[in-house]
């Protein structure tokens, strides 16, 4: 492939607060994409936080590796100061991770005077980033790409159980949703859902991008023997994630399924991927399915994706709710793998889009139509046409290292060549309150909502 310099060769600031090795969904996410933009011939520094989120574990996965010498790391302050709090909340605008927000500040004004960078980037969560991505972008006059991957947080969530923020912790959350929509350059989201979700909840339009999540596949792929269907479930149930998602509808399924075959007991094995939940693990023990179900437990993030290459079939668990606001990471790498999905998902959302397609196997959160999903994929199974479900090869590519990359780099190329053309000033983006007409935001903080 040929290769665009002027496009590759883009210096990206990437503040990421979760970022390998801390283990989690959106540092996992964030690495990739920044992986990604690396092997597209983009430079990236990643400004990310070991502790701002307490208590979380570690993943040592190999394929981080290359990525520890583009992280710097801004710790959190833990030290209480109440002077330094207020001054550094006051100059910043925020109640939240002031002091982490004028440390990267510092950080980024050195690193730009050693060697220039071309664009901001910020993920969230948490949403602190883009307050640090807000205040880099106007004082180095850059432009600014923000991406939300999740509700900006999660008490706005309806599905999640979250502690209730208070009114004055609303007020300044709302205020810079409102005042990233209307001062990014470009806001980017992994599906349409949650574009619209944050659309509604700031009351404001704005320019967005779909920039889907990455997939992954192991370098190696083992299969196991054909004789065996093996359904593989990655991720976390019940207590251990914050929806409080239920494997009770897929167990009673299951049962449902093992009891209607009498040859099925022998060949079929459930594997859960992922912190064990007390509750899941004693509806496993009511139900007799001891002998069908593995926990494997918590394994990290590479050698999941060996227990996924090795599925006959991939399970995706969601919230049973009315609607999906969520493009899930784990559907990314099941897709990538090429794998047939059963998804217990709501009858609005992206697996419900793909289940239209023929991409994937959508149902309810109902014992019976479980039951009736797995006879069917052990029935293709048994007859050696199991593959004849598998995600099209269209559909991977979306969710492949090198299209992602590109559509970002577009992206990028699009943001500073309107920078080159307009001279010294960023490009302006435009918002408008919903139900208004289009207008250009000349002054966006006389928009304000604090």
């Amino acid at each position: 492939m040929k290769i665009d310099s002027g496009r590759h060769c883009l210096r990206i600031l990437c503040i990421s607060p979760l970022f390998p090795p801390v283990a989690d969904s959106e540092a996992f996410c964030a690495a990739k994409i920044v992986n990604a933009l690396l092997q597209n011939g983009a430079s990236v520094t990643v400004l990310s936080s070991n502790n701002i989120r307490k208590g979380v574990r570690h993943d040592r996965s190999p394929m981080w590796d290359s990525l520890r010498e583009v992280i710097v790391d801004v710790p959190q302050l833990m030290q209480p100061n109440l002077l330094q709090s207020i001054v550094t909340a006051s100059k910043f605008q925020t109640p939240f991770f002031a002091r982490w927000v004028g440390t990267v500040f510092r950080v980024v004004k050195q690193l730009h005077r050693l060697s220039k960078f071309d664009v901001v980037y910020s993920r969230s969560l948490p949403m602190v980033a883009h307050i640090a991505g807000f205040w880099c972008a106007r004082e180095l006059k850059l432009p600014w790409i923000a991406n939300i991957n999740d509700p900006w947080e999660l008490n706005f969530f309806s599905g999640a159980e979250f502690p209730k923020a208070t009114a004055f912790e609303t007020h300044a959350l709302l205020f810079w949703l409102r005042k990233t929509l209307r001062n990014a350059d470009l806001i980017t989201y992994p599906c349409k859902g949650l574009q619209d979700f944050h659309t509604k909840l700031a009351k404001l339009d704005h320019t967005a991008e779909i920039i889907p999540h990455i997939g992954c596949r192991p370098e190696v792929i083992n299969h196991k023997p054909n004789g065996e269907f093996r359904l593989v479930h990655a991720g976390k149930f019940g207590a251990g994630e914050v929806t409080k998602r239920s494997a009770k509808a897929l167990l009673l399924g299951l049962r449902a399924f093992l009891d209607a075959s009498a040859d099925a007991g022998a060949h079929t094995k459930l594997v859960l991927v992922g912190p064990e939940d007390q509750e899941t693990q004693s509806l496993i023990c009511n139900l007799g399915l001891g002998g069908t179900v593995e926990n494997v437990g918590i394994v990290n993030y590479q050698d999941s994706l060996k227990y996924i290459s090795n599925a006959s079939a991939c399970i995706l668990i969601e919230s049973n709710m009315d609607e999906s606001i969520f493009l899930p990471s784990k559907l990314a790498d099941y897709l990538v793998c090429g794998k047939p999905v059963l998804a217990l998902s709501p009858r609005l959302g992206m697996a419900a889009d793909l289940a239209s397609r023929g991409e994937l196997v959508r149902i309810d959160h109902d014992p019976d139509a479980v039951r009736n999903a797995i006879t069917a994929l052990y029935l293709d199974f048994k007859r050696g046409t199991l593959s004849s479900r598998n995600p099209s090869d269209r559909v991977i590519a979306q969710f492949e290292t090198h299209t992602v990359a590109e559509k970002f780099l577009t992206a990028c190329q699009h943001l500073t060549s309107q920078l080159q053309t307009d001279g010294c000033a960023r490009p302006l983006n435009r918002a408008r309150t919903a139900g208004s007409r289009w207008s250009e935001v000349s002054d966006p903080d006389a928009y304000s909502d604090f």
